[in-house]
């Protein structure tokens, strides 16, 4: 009977000493035990939660206050860190915290994937035996930014990612800036060679990919981490093309409908993702009787909700009148027909007086299609034509702008358009201008001694205050690229603010946002 006592009073009393280490869990304000008080000036201001950026530079030093007679010497230290959800290997076991300290200041690379952790500080009485856990949460995230994928006179290419609260609203003052060589930081000092232009698909877990297309391929990476999966073009497809040619990728987010089209060879493809089983393979091209259309390598977006268009292509390369191509929500192709309005959508070279070529095909705004030709049989004369392909039962082909006396739009390379008014924006090689639809010409940049290799506009699922009132011009005078961030008006298409500028790059090849 003695025995027994025994044995219940010292599993009392080890159960109290564990429990009194647990109870502290989740406090991240005071913790006391017997003879200390944790506290982490930043985890208390912040409510107990923190975010950092992968690979950055998690360092804390605690304020600690021992009992009297007790000092650092007499304690032992282990950070520790573990997911919030539970996590098993491949063995099917469930994965042990890290440790990643053993003294009381922290600084440890957080190269852990992006996810929701705890950290845990354990303070343990040498002697006593007494502790106690100081918790918090910390969200390790990915890499958020302006993508730039530039490369160096020797043909490396790598990521650099420009990050303010204007791009990422939820950034903390500590990790704006320019994120350099990110690429080759996610994997091993590895760097890109040979890139065309970037791509995201970002349906789930599972499918959350970035792209970065070359001429004949690609890398494959989770877009999470930006480590590489695969460079095997063939992965992306259940069927060879005949010619692994990369031209465009637009995915749209699950509210929009979630159909993929992708371009190749200027065949298209497309993924019906709320199909039950779907993979992340495209088929074969669309196409009928074995033939597969063709299409210039451009995809306008169209996002908007309910059983509609998704996107739209044209094809002016086997069909010399040239016709618009829409893609639904089943991920098939319609062939729209407005021969009772302003131009025909499916034949715009109507007569032989006219010989419209593609020259570049955006969204506009509110999801209106934009079209810009050149006129070969005209000296090339631009036109820009606007279309309405939301409702698929009813197609509207709405103006046509003679851009003909446009300041300098000859001598234009790049192009897009504003999707929160009627705005068009074009580049040449060292002045950009805004010109509303049959109004002004404004000059917004002039760069001498830069040449402009690449313009993009700024959009963002969630944020409202900037997505589609920035512009982002990239430059390069032979030896360092440059980045401009060019805030406007989005219905005037007029600067709205000072015109910022970010440096330090190579060539810059292609720009994304990337959320």
């Amino acid at each position: 009977m003695k025995n027994k006592i025994k044995h219940v009073l010292f599993l009392s009393v080890i159960l109290f000493s564990v429990a009194s280490c647990i109870d502290d869990k989740g406090n991240y304000d005071y913790t006391e035990i017997e003879d200390a008080i944790v506290e982490i000036q930043e985890v208390k201001e912040n409510g107990g939660k923190i975010s950092r950026d992968r690979y950055a530079e998690l360092s804390f030093n605690p304020e600690i206050q021992y009992q009297a007679g007790s000092s650092v010497d007499d304690y032992n230290f282990e950070w520790s860190l573990y997911t919030q959800q539970s996590q098993k290997d491949d063995d099917d076991a469930y994965i042990p915290k890290k440790i990643i300290g053993d003294k009381p200041q922290l600084s440890y690379k957080l190269i852990d994937e992006p996810d929701k952790y705890y950290v845990v500080l354990k303070v343990t009485h040498k002697e006593t035996g007494s502790c106690t856990d100081y918790r918090f949460e910390l969200n390790v995230n990915s890499m958020a930014g302006w993508l730039i994928y530039d490369e160096v006179a020797g043909g490396d290419g790598d990521f650099q990612i420009i990050r303010d609260r204007e791009i990422v609203p939820e950034l903390s003052s500590i990790q704006t800036g320019i994120v350099r060589n990110y690429f080759s930081t996610a994997n091993g000092g590895k760097k890109l060679q040979g890139g065309k232009f970037l791509g995201r698909r970002n349906m789930n877990n599972r499918y959350d990919h970035l792209y970065l297309f070359k001429e004949d391929g690609m890398y494959k990476m989770k877009a999470g981490t930006y480590e590489v999966i695969t460079e095997d073009y063939s992965t992306l497809f259940s069927t060879q093309p005949a010619k692994n040619a990369p031209m465009a990728l637009y995915y749209p987010s699950p509210m929009y409908g979630q159909v993929e089209v992708f371009v190749n060879n200027n065949e298209m493809y497309t993924i019906r993702w709320n199909m039950l089983g779907q993979e992340d393979k495209y088929t074969t091209p669309i196409g009928a009787f074995g033939t597969a259309y063709k299409v210039n390598p451009f995809i306008a977006p169209v996002p908007v909700t309910g059983n509609t268009v998704r996107a739209v292509l044209y094809n002016d390369i086997s069909n010399a009148r040239g016709q618009f191509i829409t893609i639904n929500s089943s991920g098939a192709a319609g062939f729209p027909r407005t021969p009772d309005g302003k131009f025909n959508t499916g034949a715009i070279n109507m007569n032989e007086s006219m010989q419209l070529k593609l020259e570049y095909l955006g969204q506009g705004r509110d999801g209106i299609t934009c079209a810009l030709f050149k006129d070969e049989l005209n000296a090339g004369k631009f036109s820009l034509y606007t279309a309405d392909f939301r409702d698929v039962s009813k197609p509207l082909a709405l103006e046509i702008y003679d851009l003909g006396d446009l300041q300098d739009i000859d001598d234009a390379k790049y192009f897009t358009f504003g999707t929160r008014g009627d705005v068009l924006f074009y580049a040449t090689t060292s002045k950009v201008y805004s010109y509303v639809f049959d109004g002004a010409v404004t000059e917004l940049l002039s760069t001498p001694g830069e040449e402009i290799v690449s313009m993009k506009l700024y959009t963002h699922s969630a944020n409202e205050d900037y997505s589609g009132r920035m512009l982002f011009v990239a430059t390069y005078d032979g030896s360092v690229g440059k980045v401009y961030k060019i805030k406007f008006n989005e219905l005037n298409g007029q600067l709205d603010g000072e015109i910022e500028e970010y440096t330090g790059f190579g060539r810059i090849i292609d720009m994304m946002n990337k959320e």
